[in-house]
């Protein structure tokens, strides 16, 4: 059979493409279904899924029982309710939950890092200081700080995270942020993620929390001058 011809590198790029592509985008960030998937590829549901693995471990997909596999993390259910949320919350009162609970989220992952985690962190620290689109860095710095959370290890902490991701995209947060704009702002930001990565993948948790804390502060008055101006 030809799709025995395959190679496992061949499997990746093809699906790494497929990430990419504008039918991906377009369906919230969502992958077709595993057989409908393998079957356009012209490859096994086990070569597939051995590539999907390695996309999960490099932090790349995200998948979730009952919701699929996606090229970010999948929203949560319930979408009108957090729309109507959304219409009653600012940006500000956003930064203010997460200032209250990020930090002490990169605390707990400093803890729980491992090598293997470290490494992965590392290559989506650099995906945010590489991004060369808004798209693109939102998608990082959402991607860096939800890796954070499941590091965690504390599913409600990662409940409540996903909620503010949601209400993220929902208010007009992206709209008040200024470093896709501004390159001294984005090289600052992108200088923070580093200090929180390596925080997080020396094990210090309190240097971690620090370092979480001042970049929230930094966004936090960036949307504040911009709101000024």
């Amino acid at each position: 059979m030809q799709r025995n011809k395959i190679g496992a590198q061949e499997v990746l790029l093809a699906v790494q493409n497929l990430l990419e592509g504008a039918a991906v985008v377009n369906n919230g960030g969502r992958l077709p279904p595993e057989r409908e998937l393998a079957q356009s590829l012209g490859v096994s549901r086990r070569q597939l899924r051995c590539a999907l693995d390695s996309l999960e471990d490099q932090g790349v997909v995200f998948r979730h029982r009952g919701q699929g596999t996606f090229a970010a993390p999948p929203p949560l259910p319930d979408g009108g309710r957090h729309r109507f949320l959304a219409s009653r919350i600012s940006p500000d009162q956003i930064l203010d939950v997460r200032l209250q609970i990020e930090p002490h989220i990169a605390q707990l992952a400093a803890k729980r890092i491992t090598p293997e985690a470290a490494k992965q962190l590392e290559t989506l620290m650099n995906n945010f200081c590489v991004a060369e689109t808004t798209e693109a860095l939102e998608l990082a710095d959402e991607i860096f700080h939800y890796r954070i959370t499941e590091l965690a290890g504390n599913p409600l902490y990662m409940e409540i995270y996903r909620l503010i991701r949601e209400l993220r995209r929902r208010s007009d947060w992206r709209e008040r942020r200024s470093e896709p704009n501004d390159p001294s702002l984005l090289k600052a930001s992108a200088a923070q993620h580093k200090t929180i990565y390596e925080a997080i993948s020396l094990g210090d948790g309190k240097a971690a929390s620090a370092a979480v804390r001042d970049h929230l502060i930094f966004i936090s008055n960036s949307i504040t001058d911009k709101t000024e101006m």
